[in-house]
């Protein structure tokens, strides 16, 4: 049971959460609280030098510029084991079903390896966030699992963890000894691969394209990029008559977007972008009577409006989605391999699942539905990077990978 349940809806919802795991890479998470300073320990380890045989080392800075990791081996060599409590703790921000799913993935591989599993709500407050995370490690925890609220002062208590000997399993945030990014560049670029085809095989190679970008979020214009240059393979046939970001990260900001386009180009017949804008977009094609089967929208998240729209055949085609439960399927394998002196990668990198169809979709939804089972085929849904353990635990991930 959760350490800490309260009633009422945290703000990040299983959207929001997409959009922050979208700053993959970025370092910066945009609209997020940052604290000027905090009561908990610096990082710097200068306090950190506990007794003997407590574990507790100086750990230094850790990895700080991004370098080339190597394909992660699951039978790599184990080697010396923490002497830790049995316990995986989860700093969850938000009681919204999705994260929820996340928590019951965590819990079933913690359960099935032998471990406790403790977890508290932060209700996307930050300071009780921070309470919440001094609690777990006062307590003793063999893994720390964090997802972003805010930076700064996660920062320091992750760092901490990992002084102690725990294993830091982070969504995006330094510094941790596991990171689960996406390339975003792929991202896109799978996205605008996707649209070009179907303009090749459905529509003669001719298209009047709109694409959604995000470039605000600096990370984000990798995605755009990738985008672009996926489309462009349609060949000269494809036109993009705009390429723009909506006033507001809002399916009515897509709505009012496309209102204005279609002024100048009613005639536009494949939009790209994230499935907020897309649906937006959608209900402006709907409103002015110009939705029609053959066009090709595509959008990245897994919304499952977005899911309901594609799985209606109508000009909804695509949507992008990530393995959120299976991460949380995997952080609690990865805890019980740390404590078992095992490696663990560096760096998970979700794979862009294309959901194209009910079929696709039902696969999917089934698959997150059964976490352990798909555990044996992460591969499909993850590409794992670099190689760490408890013993050499000062090469923890500082940067955004």
């Amino acid at each position: 049971m959760p350490d800490d349940t309260t009633a009422g809806r945290g703000q990040l919802n299983r959207r929001n959460l997409l959009r922050i795991g979208a700053l993959a890479g970025a370092g910066t998470f945009v609209g997020l609280p940052l604290l000027g300073a905090c009561s908990v320990d610096d990082g710097s380890g200068s306090d950190s030098g506990a007794d003997a045989g407590s574990g507790q080392k100086v750990i230094g800075n850790g990895i700080t510029e991004k370098k080339q990791l190597a394909p992660f081996d699951f039978n790599g060599p184990a080697g010396e084991k923490p002497n830790l409590p049995k316990r995986i703790a989860w700093a969850n921000t938000s009681d919204a079903e999705f994260f929820l799913q996340i928590t019951s993935a965590i819990e079933s591989a913690a359960k099935s390896r032998g471990l406790e599993f403790t977890t508290a709500i932060a209700n996307d407050d930050s300071a009780k966030n921070v309470e919440q995370i001094e609690t777990f490690l006062q307590r003793g925890i063999a893994a720390l699992c964090i997802q972003p609220l805010d930076a700064n002062a996660q920062a320091p208590l992750m760092k901490r963890a990992i002084e102690a000997g725990a294993a830091v399993l982070s969504l995006v945030t330094p510094p941790s000894t596991s990171q689960v990014v996406a390339d975003q560049y792929k991202v896109g670029n799978a996205q605008g691969l996707a649209a070009a085809k179907y303009i090749t095989e459905k529509l003669g190679g001719q298209a009047n394209v709109v694409y959604f970008n995000t470039d605000t979020i600096e990370v984000l214009k990798a995605r755009h990029q990738g985008a672009l240059d996926g489309l462009k393979t349609a060949g000269p046939g494809m036109k993009i008559v705009s390429d723009i970001q909506p006033p507001a990260i809002t399916q009515d900001g897509g709505f009012k977007a496309m209102n204005t386009i279609m002024q100048a180009n009613p005639d536009v017949n494949v939009i790209v972008g994230g499935d907020t804008y897309c649906l937006g977009a959608l209900s402006a094609l709907q409103a002015a009577g110009k939705a029609r089967p053959e066009m090709y929208l595509s959008g990245i998240d897994g919304d499952e409006q977005a899911l309901a729209e594609i799985r209606k055949g109508g000009a909804y085609k695509a949507s992008f989605a990530f393995a959120y439960p299976l991460m949380g399927y995997a952080w609690g394998q990865f805890a019980a391999d740390w404590l078992e002196g095992k490696p663990i990668p560096q760096v998970m990198q979700f794979n862009a699942i294309e959901l194209n169809s009910a079929a696709t979709i039902d696969k999917y939804q089934a698959d997150m539905k059964a976490v352990t089972e798909t555990w044996k085929n992460s591969a499909e849904y993850f590409t794992m990077l670099g190689s760490i353990r408890y013993q050499d635990r000062e090469q923890f991930i500082n940067y955004a990978a």
